[in-house]
């Protein structure tokens, strides 16, 4: 298995020691200010020898805020791994690698292709199909990037929804705190910057590393290193998982429509 190229998002730098054991040696370390749906962020002078990592849409104070803390990055850093376009402005001229994962866009070659001429790689997002991925992998002009395991967000609210509940009921807050409607089952965690709903059953892609792709990414929040362990040795019975849209397209149905 091509451990390699697997890049993880860590919660805690003592399992680093572990994950080098299993053959990963690439971590995206959550910048602290920068993230939302993630319980253990970090400064940026703890980030060495990793990528920063930011999933937080930014308003125009957070951009500058990001300027001043990019100044300061050293060459430890490999990269950066970012949602936000505005960070790309930031990042533009800084010898680091750039890392675009839109989570529920870079769903096809034109525009995956049109990002590419300003990052490394795009990492694919989880709401298409294993034959759609294929399609793009064939048919990009560098190295695409994959989702291979991880808890995936299904929404992301700058409300803080869990404060707003327990205050409007007069409850107890839990955070993290799982949901159910319906059928649907979520997992809902809110920081100061926001909430975010992820999918209760953890998304399992590990077999896409058949595909060659620049990199093979792992949401490991929530997840335990024994956990990814299991994982890369297929021994995740225990695990609440699911292809998700791998198999099946995704279809949105507007009001009214056919």
């Amino acid at each position: 298995m091509k451990t390699n190229k697997i890049i993880i998002t860590i919660s805690d730098i003592k399992d680093i020691q572990k994950l080098k054991k299993l053959g990963i040696i690439n971590y995206a370390f959550p910048l602290k200010d920068f993230c939302v749906g993630i319980p253990n962020t970090f400064l940026i002078s703890e980030i060495k020898d990793g990528y920063i990592y930011i999933n937080r849409i930014l308003d125009n104070d957070g951009i500058d805020k990001l300027k001043d803390i990019i100044n300061n990055i050293d060459n430890s850093v490999k990269g950066i791994i970012f949602d936000d376009l505005g960070v790309l402005e930031v990042i533009k001229d800084l010898n680091i690698e750039k890392i675009l994962y839109l989570s529920h866009f870079n769903c096809n070659s034109k525009s995956v292709n049109i990002y590419l001429d300003y990052v490394d790689t795009v990492i694919l997002s989880t709401d298409i199909t294993e034959d759609e991925i294929k399609y793009i992998i064939d048919n990009s002009k560098k190295e695409i990037s994959l989702v291979v395991f991880g808890y995936i967000s299904s929404m992301y609210s700058r409300r803080l929804l869990l404060d707003n509940y327990s205050l409007f009921y007069n409850i107890e807050k839990k955070n993290p705190l799982h949901i159910k409607n319906d059928n649907n089952e979520f997992l809902v965690y809110e920081n100061n910057y926001g909430t975010v709903l992820y999918y209760n059953k953890i998304f399992n892609g590990i077999d896409l590393m058949k595909y060659d792709a620049k990199y093979y990414f792992i949401n490991g929040v929530f997840l335990t290193t024994n956990d990814i362990e299991n994982t890369l040795n297929n021994k995740i019975d225990y695990l609440n998982t699911s292809r998700h849209f791998l198999d099946k397209e995704t279809i949105y149905k507007l009001k009214d429509g056919e």
